[in-house]
């Protein structure tokens, strides 16, 4: 059938009708007229695959990988880059923001390509039945590569090793995964391995029960390092978590523990993470989002010491925590309560800024890095707890906070609105990495009388259709 696509929705994915039906086409854009032959429904929307395309968008381009496709990650390369976010942020929350009547503010990222400094690749058996590492695909089919266009030149380096190693594997080794991440300013590179979630497993940091890494896949892991060493470039630590509980364990002799994953010269504040933790995967654009929030969140620190401009006061200087901890921080009276915090990335910056902060992390591997990474600093209190619970636990105590920030998986905070309402916060902070979960999550809030004063959009996944969302919700 010939169909013409009137707009993209949530996903990137193409809009358009026949017969009164909806269609949904991957990989087409705004006003394209194409061939496309019906497929399968899908709550209740038909998929449909493009066979031709006979009118091109003119913001389209060729893909610029050989693996476009085929690899289950880039899902945008059809798109000029200068055009993407601000497709992907109409397609995502173009009727949110028309109801509340404001304007999307766009922030693109300062590396269209190898931005990621933090990747997940797979430890599975390839058709062949030899062990490879690389990406699934959609049917989760191992995918290998050697020169990922969105990892940091420094995390495709350990591709070749990684699968020289693998290809040696006995028949007893199992699937894993496998976390990547690199430092900031050269300080080294971390490879985690874990056991595989399950299908569907959400939330950071979750495994199914039980999980294990196989006993033959650990018992060879010791020659890994050797190989990555001989590469050349940054150090490379490996470690290795057996099971579902208990720390992970150093397998190389050197390479860094933890990782500098966030760096503020302008707050003397440096933020560090340990191999296998959950760090955002676009630094240069992390910062930028920090610095949307601390822009947002200032008013509530008026009258108390304030950074000027991310810059440290002229009569109470600072010094840069250049091990990650151990700095005073210009103390004030407001307060923020940071739900979902993880190692400090929003609770920390905050705390510099004059508020005195209150970080919850379910996880006890991001409180542990919470603490550490505050190390020293007055004015921060880490709850390792869910932040459902904790969020309820306070407003039972009677606890008030000038500013709560939810930084919630891909899950959403639907049931937060009640507890966060009570705590009588005057500014609510939503970052979203699901951006339709804010379109089922900021009625709740508006039912308690916080509405939408503005809503930025940040291109954190570039050549993907996903954004990173920050709406800013005051009281009516």
């Amino acid at each position: 059938m010939k169909l013409r696509v009137e707009k993209l929705v949530a996903g990137g994915l193409g809009l358009a009708r026949h017969n009164g039906e909806i269609l949904l086409l991957p990989g087409t854009l705004p006003g394209e007229e194409v061939l496309a032959e019906p497929g399968e429904l899908v709550r209740g929307v038909r998929r449909a695959r493009v066979v031709e395309i006979m009118a091109a968008s003119p913001v389209r381009v060729e893909p610029d990988c050989h693996l476009a496709g085929r690899c289950g990650g880039c899902d945008f390369l059809h798109v000029r880059p200068a055009e993407a976010l601000r497709l992907k942020s109409e397609a995502a929350l173009g009727e949110l923001a028309h109801q509340a009547g404001i304007e999307i503010e766009l922030i693109q990222s300062p590396l269209a390509a190898h931005y990621r400094g933090r990747a997940t690749v797979h430890l599975d058996r390839r058709d062949d039945g030899v062990f490879g590492v690389g990406f699934y695909d959609h049917r989760r089919r191992l995918v290998e590569f050697d020169n990922c266009l969105l990892l940091a030149p420094e995390l495709n380096g350990l591709m070749a090793p990684l699968r020289q190693w693998a290809a040696g594997l006995p028949a007893a080794a199992d699937s894993a995964e496998i976390s990547l991440l690199k430092g900031e300013a050269d300080s080294g590179l971390a490879v985690h391995f874990s056991p595989r979630p399950s299908l569907g497993q959400a939330g950071r940091g979750r495994r199914p029960q039980g999980s294990v890494l196989a006993p033959a896949l650990l018992k060879v892991l010791g020659d890994l390092p050797p190989l990555l060493a001989a590469r050349g470039g940054p150090k490379v630590a490996v470690y290795a978590r057996s099971g579902e509980r208990g720390r992970p364990r150093k397998i190389s002799p050197g390479g860094p523990q933890r990782l500098p994953v966030a760096v503020w010269p302008e707050l003397g504040l440096t933020l560090c993470a340990a191999p296998g933790g959950f760090t955002q995967v676009n630094p240069a654009v992390n910062i930028l989002m920090v610095k949307k929030i601390l822009e947002s969140a200032a008013p509530l620190a008026a009258g108390t010491k304030m950074w000027k401009q991310f810059g440290p006061s002229s009569a109470e200087p600072d010094e840069p925590n250049h091990n990650c901890g151990g700095v005073k921080p210009l103390r004030g009276t407001a307060s923020a309560l940071d739900l979902y915090s993880g190692l400090g990335n929003i609770a920390l910056p905050l705390l510099k800024s004059g508020f005195a902060v209150t970080a919850v992390e379910e996880s006890p591997d991001g409180a542990a890095a919470a603490r550490e990474n505050g190390r020293g600093l007055a004015g921060l209190t880490v709850i390792a707890e869910r932040s459902e619970t904790a969020a309820a636990q306070l407003a039972r105590q009677g606890r008030r906070f000038s500013l709560v920030v939810l930084d919630p998986p891909r899950s959403g905070a639907k049931d937060l609105a009640p507890s966060v309402a009570a705590l009588e916060p005057e500014m609510i902070i939503y970052v979203a990495c699901h951006p339709a979960v804010l379109g089922r999550d900021l009625p709740a809030f508006a039912s308690l009388g916080y509405g939408l004063r503005s809503l930025t959009t940040l291109d954190m996944f570039p050549r993907t259709s996903h954004l990173e969302a920050l709406a800013v919700l005051e009281r009516f």
